[in-house]
C-alpha cells in the first residue's frame, strides 16, 4: 500500500509556491487564535511550528520577539519558511527532532490532519515530550469522521491524504496523554477546524 504520508509529501514539493500565496492571510478568527496562544508564552520562548510550511505563523512568531523554530517534511516549503529567516529543520512531525523538554510551545495548524489515525497518540506523546512542563500547545486541524484521499483544488491532478477527527476524541486524548486544555473551538471556512490550546502538565506514576 503507497504510503500517504510520502505522497502529500511530494505533493507539497510540487504546490509549495501556489499554498503559500493562497494561505498567507488567514481569517480574524484564526489571528486571533494565534495572537493568544503567543500571548501564553514567555517573552524569548522557544517555539516549534510542526509541519510549518512556508513559514508564516513561525515568521509571525518572531516578530512577536518569541524564537520559532520550523518543522517540515516538505523541502519546498522548509526552503520557503527559510527564505522569510526562519530557523527550519526537515523532519516528521510524528517524531520531531526537538530536544525533549525544550519548548515553551508547540504550535501545528493543518497538519495533524494529514497523520493517519492509528498514529494519533504516539504523536501526541511525541509533542508532549518536547514540550516543558507548563508549556502551551497551540492546535488546529479539520473536524469529521474518516481518512480520505482529496484532490489539491487549484491542481486535481494531485493528492493529499487527510484525516479528519472527532473534536470529543481527540480532546479525551489529549487530556489522558497529559495536556490540560485550557480552551477548544470549532470555526467554519471550507471545511471545519477545531482549535485547542492546551497546558502540558506532569503525568504522574505510583509507585509500587
Amino acid at each position: 500500500m503507497e504510503d500517504p504520508i510520502a505522497r502529500t509529501t511530494a505533493t507539497y514539493d510540487r504546490i509549495a509556491s501556489v499554498f503559500a500565496s493562497r494561505s498567507e492571510n488567514p481569517d480574524a478568527a484564526f489571528r486571533a487564535f494565534r495572537a493568544r496562544f503567543a500571548a501564553a508564552l514567555p517573552a524569548g520562548g522557544r517555539v516549534a511550528d510542526l509541519g510549518c510550511g512556508p513559514g508564516r505563523d513561525a515568521a509571525w512568531f518572531r516578530e512577536q520577539g518569541l524564537s520559532p523554530v520550523g518543522v517540515d517534511r516538505s523541502a519546498a516549503m522548509a526552503a520557503l519558511a527559510a527564505d522569510r529567516g526562519v530557523p527550519v529543520a526537515l523532519g516528521d512531525l510524528r517524531h520531531p527532532p526537538l530536544t525533549p523538554g525544550s519548548l515553551a510551545g508547540l504550535w501545528s495548524v493543518a497538519a495533524l490532519l494529514h497523520v493517519p489515525a492509528a498514529e494519533t497518540v504516539s504523536t501526541l506523546r511525541a509533542w508532549h515530550a518536547a514540550l516543558r512542563p507548563g508549556g502551551v500547545l497551540g492546535l488546529s486541524t479539520s473536524t469529521g469522521d474518516g481518512e480520505v484521499w482529496e484532490p489539491v483544488p487549484h491542481d486535481k491532478g494531485l493528492q493529499r491524504w487527510f484525516v479528519h477527527r472527532k473534536p470529543r476524541t481527540l480532546l479525551a486524548v489529549l487530556a489522558e496523554i497529559g495536556f490540560e486544555v485550557r480552551e477548544h473551538a470549532e470555526n467554519a471556512t471550507h471545511r471545519t477546524w477545531l482549535s485547542v490550546l492546551a497546558i502540558r502538565r506532569e503525568v504522574r506514576t505510583t509507585r509500587a
